[in-house]
This record gives C-alpha cells, sequence and structure tokens, in this order.
C-alpha cells in the first residue's frame, strides 16, 4: 500500500513521463535533464529514485516510442506517461543474467484451438525491478517454430508486452536487494503470447536484439549512473 500510494503521487507529478512523446502525453526531457533529476531523487530516497528510472529507462516505454506500431502507442503511452500502467522489463535469468545472448527463455510458435498463432513460453526472470507492482510486463525470450508456422519468417530474441493479469502470469515474489526496500521480484510462469502483443507487431519477431541493445543503452549509461551519483 505504501508504494501504491508513492508510485501513484509520481505519477500526478508527471515523474513518468520524460521519455514520452508530447503527442502521447509525455514531455520528452533531454537525458541531462533526466540524469539531474533522477540524481536529485535518489539523493532523497533510493528506492524512490529506482522507482522513478525505471519507467524513464528500462521500461518498455522507449521500446514502444522507437519500435511500437501506432496502435500499440496510442493504447501504452499516454496510460504510462501518467502512471495508469507501471512498467517492468523482464531479461534477467538464473542462466544468462541481464544478458540476452545467455540462455534466456525459449518459446515456440504454436497454433491454439481456434488456429490462432501464439508464442507459448516458459519464463523464470528474476531481480526485474518493479516487477511485484507492475500492471505491464515487457518480455524478453527466444523464439522457435520447429513447424514453420510463420511461414518462413526467422526466429530469435522477440520482446512483447502483457498488461497485468495475464493468464499463468505469476508475480508473487518479492527480492530485497541491499534492503533498499524498492519492489523488485520475479515473473514466472507457462504463458501464451498473441502475435500482436509483440512491440511492433508478428514482423519483428526475432529482432529483439536490436531493440534491446539500442534502448537498454540509455538506462545503463545514463539512468543507473544517475541513480548512483
Amino acid at each position: 500500500p505504501k508504494f501504491s500510494s508513492l508510485m501513484g503521487d509520481l505519477g500526478k507529478a508527471g515523474i513518468y513521463k520524460f521519455i514520452v512523446d508530447p503527442k502521447y502525453g509525455g514531455d520528452l526531457f533531454s537525458r541531462a535533464s533526466i540524469s539531474q533529476i533522477l540524481s536529485k531523487m535518489t539523493s532523497v530516497n533510493p528506492g524512490m529514485g529506482i522507482v522513478a528510472m525505471v519507467p524513464n529507462s528500462l521500461g518498455p516505454a522507449e521500446l514502444l516510442e522507437k519500435y511500437g506500431n501506432e496502435i500499440q502507442k496510442k493504447h501504452y503511452l499516454p496510460k504510462l506517461a501518467n502512471g495508469e500502467l507501471i512498467p517492468c522489463f523482464g531479461l534477467t535469468g538464473p542462466n544468462n543474467g541481464s544478458d540476452a545472448t545467455g540462455k534466456i527463455d525459449i518459446g515456440k510458435v504454436i497454433k491454439n484451438k481456434e488456429g490462432k498463432l501464439q508464442i507459448e513460453v516458459t519464463i523464470k526472470k528474476r531481480d526485474i525491478t518493479l516487477a511485484p507492482v507492475s500492471n505491464l510486463i515487457g518480455l524478453a525470450f527466444q523464439v522457435t517454430d520447429p513447424d514453420n508456422l510463420l511461414e518462413g519468417q526467422i526466429g530469435g530474441v522477440t520482446v512483447a508486452l502483457l498488461e497485468g493479469g495475464h493468464e499463468g502470469l505469476r508475480q508473487d515474489y518479492y527480492h530485497n536487494p541491499l534492503d533498499t526496500g524498492f519492489p523488485n521480484g520475479m515473473l514466472e510462469g507457462t504463458i501464451r503470447v498473441d502475435l500482436d502483443q509483440i512491440i511492433g507487431g508478428r514482423e519483428k519477431i526475432g529482432e529483439g536484439w536490436k531493440m534491446l541493445m539500442e534502448c537498454l543503452a540509455a538506462g545503463r549509461g545514463i539512468c543507473l549512473p544517475a541513480t548512483a551519483n
């Protein structure tokens, strides 16, 4: 309850808007400004600084800005900007850390009973900042297509978005790194992902490596150093 109240207050104060285009309700601050704001916030409360950092770097907003289709942008970005949606991003796993080239979760393209193509994947993500309180979850996983249901399209690292309450997704466990108290935990379960839940849609299957390298750089190169500063 304490963090729910804090995160709602931060949303009202416009703290989640820094990297969202104004046409979707954002402010689009410079990287220098974001760094200064996060440094100041973290000097007051490290947990609060981390809570503000993720939506402005490691969350799905930047991925949507650069790679999402217009339907996804119009649906998600205004809600991310005003704090209605609290994001997290699930890459880190027990066998790969935060290395997307490591052994990350592997999904398979299937056809469900209605004949619709989906990706079925069992995930076990850990040390995911904001995972216990997030209601918009970005996930990175490998996609395989052994039955050639994608008709020759190559799989590979893929990034998808799930909203809170997605069938099979569990957000049950908290970690407490360094006893600093910010929400950090696990994303687990066997889930099915529709192809339109992939950032950018079906054509972006296998494009996740490029997405992650370009967008995670802002978080690792600007926002994390700002909180350390």
